[in-house]
């Protein structure tokens, strides 16, 4: 990980589209990167429609696969990811589109470069190692998580180049 911090952020929503994917991590027959893929193929339109809505921006412009634990469906194997972007609290959301309101807290934010070619690193067990290791702060990943990318034209279903991250709710310790 070559960039690590912790920020306070205003309540914001993050917008775009749900899309699920089978819990299948632990299939030796495929590749993390694969299930990665297979969540990217709906991101054109997603991220056509975000980028309209400049008015309604905040300062982190990332494309994002987001979980929350009420989408995972334990039973199927199931995990819904919102595919979208981190928008104002206040943001309209467009038709066909899912939302998830975020409140005002902390953020955990980890990032990697990842030069084409190259195996993707995951930033996740990086993030939340830096968490635990700061004292300051407790994971609070439970909540939401997920994966982050400085541009989404970079994503394609066989992987991704560029900066990529991972951010994870938190919370100060002793709060």
């Amino acid at each position: 990980m070559e960039k690590f911090e912790i920020t306070k952020n205003e309540p914001c929503r993050f917008i775009g589209k749900v899309v699920f994917v089978r819990n299948d991590w632990s299939n030796p027959h495929i590749e993390p990167t694969h299930v990665q893929g297979q969540l990217w193929r709906a991101k054109d339109w997603i991220f056509d429609t975000l980028d309209k809505m400049t008015d309604y921006a905040v300062d982190m412009p990332y494309a994002a696969s987001l979980y929350t634990w009420e989408r995972y469906d334990e039973k199927n194997k199931l995990i819904g990811y919102i595919l979208g972007r981190f928008m104002k609290a206040n943001c309209p959301v467009p038709d066909g589109m899912d939302y998830y309101d975020i409140p005002e807290g902390y953020i955990a934010k980890g990032w990697k470069e990842c030069p084409a070619g190259e195996p993707y690193v995951w930033c996740e067990d990086m993030v939340k190692e830096a968490v635990r290791n700061s004292g300051d702060y407790n994971d609070a990943s439970y909540i939401w998580g997920g994966d982050v990318f400085s541009d989404p034209k970079m994503l394609t279903v066989d992987g991704h180049k560029g900066i990529s991250g991972y951010f994870i709710c938190c919370t100060k310790a002793g709060e």
